[in-house]
C-alpha cells in the first residue's frame, strides 16, 4: 500500500454554496482519532468504543476561533464503510464559513496523530473504495456518470453500472475465456502423454461463442445510447415567424427574447428540452433576412454555420402569411438534418381553412402550432422523439452502457480471441492459442480493473484432479 492511501483524508462532501445541512467526511484510520478531543457528544458516549453505523449528536470546539459548532456525527468503522477504512461523517449548517473552519480543524490535529492528515484528492475516496476490493473500476466510473447524469435515461444507465450489472457481464465472458484457457493449459502440460483433453473443435467452438458474446456487449453499448449533449435541434426560419416564443412556450420559461420587432434574435440562443429522457438542444437562430446590414450579415453566418452541425431542423412557418414566399429563401436541398415543419401562429389565421403546403414540405412531419394557446405543443414534442427513435437522427457518439475506455478494451479483447480463433483455425500450436487467449483474458480484466492472469492457475488446481 502506497504512503498516501495510509494518510487520512478529509474533504467537504457536498457542493459548494450556501445550504441548509452539508457534510464533512473523513476517511482512513485517524478519522475518528482526530476529531476526539475536540468533540463534544449531548450523551455520555466515547467515540473509540461505538459500533459501526450509529450517530451522535454534540458539537466540535473550535479552538482557533473560540466556538462550538452543533454537528451530528456518522461513525462507519472498516471493513463496512465505502471506502472500507474509518469513516466519520460531520452533518452540520451549511455555512461556507462554518465548514471552513472545521475543515482547518480537522487538518491541524495532524500534530496529535500518528499519520498524516490531509485534504482529499479529486475522487480519492472512491479511489480508495476500489483499491480496497469495494467496488471495481466500472462501478467507480459510474460514480461520476450518476454526478454528471441529466436524464433519467442518462441516470439509469450510470446506476446499471455501479450496481454491478455491467461488471457480472464482463466477469461472465471472463469467466469463460479463463475456464477455457486452463483446458488449453491442462491439454499443454499433458501433451506428452497421449490423452486428449480437449480438442481444437471445442475450443474453436466456445472461442465463437465468446466472441459473440462480446460482439453482443458491444452491440449493446451502441444501441442503448442516449445523447449527452443533446440532439442538436435548430429552429430556423424567417424572421417574426415566432421561433423565440415557440422555445419559450416548449421550455415553459421566457428563455429567448420575443419581440414584434422582426430580427430581434441577433445571436445564436440554446436551452434543453428533455422528452421521455432524450435532451433535445434547442437552437434559436436569426432569421433568415437577405439585409445588407452588418449585423444581420454577420447573424445569418452563424446561422448557417450551425445548421451544419444540426441533428434535427424545426422549419417555422407564420401561418398568416404566404409559406411559398416564405420557402423562397429557405434552400431544403442545403438541409443535412432531419426536417420537422411547424406552421406557427394558427391562432391567428384569419381563414377556417387550412392553408394548402407547398408540394416540397409534404414529404416531412407537420404540426401546427400557437404558443398563446398552446395548441400543437405536445404533438411537436412526440415527434421530435419519434424522430429519434425512429432512426431518423444519427445518435452515435453519445454516451452508451460503456464509456470510451471501457469500450476500447472490449474492442482489443474481441480482437485477441479473433486473433486466437484463427490460430485455432490454422491448426496452430496450443501454446500460441493460450497466449492469444491470455491477452484477451487480460485485457477484459481491464475493463473492470482487475488484474486476471493468476486466475489461470486457479481455474488449473480447483478444475482438474491433476495429482491422480
Amino acid at each position: 500500500m502506497s504512503i498516501e492511501t495510509q494518510d487520512t483524508i478529509a474533504a467537504i462532501s457536498t457542493p459548494s454554496g450556501r445550504s441548509f445541512s452539508a457534510i464533512i467526511k473523513i476517511s482512513g484510520t485517524e478519522a475518528i482519532q482526530c476529531i476526539k478531543n475536540s468533540f463534544v457528544p449531548n450523551s455520555h458516549i466515547d467515540l473509540e468504543n461505538m459500533p459501526t453505523y450509529t450517530s451522535v449528536q454534540g458539537y466540535i470546539n473550535v479552538l482557533e476561533e473560540q466556538i462550538n459548532i452543533p454537528v451530528l456525527l456518522y461513525i462507519m468503522r472498516q471493513p463496512y464503510s465505502y471506502t472500507k477504512e474509518d469513516v466519520v461523517e460531520i452533518h452540520t449548517i451549511g455555512s461556507p464559513w462554518i465548514l471552513e473552519m472545521l475543515l482547518n480543524s480537522i487538518l491541524s490535529k495532524k500534530t496529535n496523530t500518528k499519520r498524516n492528515i490531509r485534504i482529499s484528492q479529486p475522487g480519492e475516496f472512491t479511489k480508495r473504495a476500489f483499491l480496497h476490493g469495494r467496488i471495481d473500476l466500472t462501478q467507480a466510473e459510474s460514480t461520476m456518470r450518476i454526478i454528471r447524469a441529466q436524464t433519467d435515461s442518462e441516470l439509469k444507465s450510470a446506476i446499471m453500472q455501479l450496481t454491478g450489472s455491467i461488471s457480472k457481464q464482463i466477469k461472465y465472458v471472463q469467466d469463460e475465456a479463463v475456464s477455457l484457457c486452463a483446458h488449453i493449459e491442462a491439454a499443454i502440460d499433458f501433451s506428452d502423454q497421449d490423452i486428449e483433453l480437449i480438442s481444437i473443435v471445442e475450443i474453436t467452438n466456445r472461442l465463437e461463442t465468446i466472441k459473440r458474446t462480446i460482439s453482443d456487449l458491444l452491440a449493446q453499448s451502441e444501441t442503448s445510447k442516449v445523447y449527452t449533449d443533446g440532439i442538436n435541434t435548430i429552429l430556423y426560419g424567417k424572421p417574426n415567424v415566432g421561433k423565440s416564443s415557440l422555445i419559450n412556450a416548449l421550455l415553459e420559461k421566457k428563455r429567448a427574447v420575443v419581440s414584434e420587432i422582426p430580427g430581434t434574435t441577433r445571436d445564436i440562443i440554446a436551452d434543453t428540452l428533455d422528452v421521455s429522457g432524450v435532451r433535445f438542444k434547442l437552437i434559436d437562430t436569426a432569421g433568415i433576412d437577405e439585409t445588407e446590414d452588418i449585423v444581420s450579415s454577420l447573424a445569418m453566418e452563424r446561422t448557417k454555420d450551425t445548421l451544419k452541425s444540426a441533428h434535427v431542423i424545426v422549419i417555422v412557418f407564420d401561418d398568416n402569411t404566404s409559406i411559398n414566399e416564405q420557402l423562397r429563401e429557405i434552400k431544403l436541398e442545403n438541409i443535412t438534418g432531419s426536417i420537422i415543419v411547424v406552421i406557427n401562429k394558427c391562432d391567428l389565421q384569419k381563414n377556417d381553412l387550412p392553408v394548402e403546403l407547398p408540394v416540397e414540405l409534404r414529404k416531412y412531419p407537420v404540426v401546427r402550432t400557437s404558443t398563446t394557446t398552446g395548441e400543437g405543443l405536445e404533438k411537436l414534442k412526440k415527434i421530435l422523439l419519434e424522430t429519434v427513435l425512429g432512426g431518423q437522427v444519427n445518435i452515435y457518439g453519445s454516451p452508451s452502457t460503456f464509456n470510451t475506455r471501457q469500450k476500447e478494451a472490449l474492442l482489443r479483447s474481441l480482437q485477441s480471441i479473433l486473433q486466437t480463433i484463427e490460430s485455432a483455425k490454422n491448426d496452430e500450436s496450443y501454446e500460441f492459442i493460450a497466449l492469444n487467449l491470455r491477452t484477451a483474458i487480460d485485457t477484459l480484466g481491464e475493463v473492470v480493473g482487475e488484474i486476471t492472469t493468476e486466475n489461470i492457475l486457479d481455474k488449473i488446481f480447483s478444475g482438474f484432479c491433476i495429482g491422480k
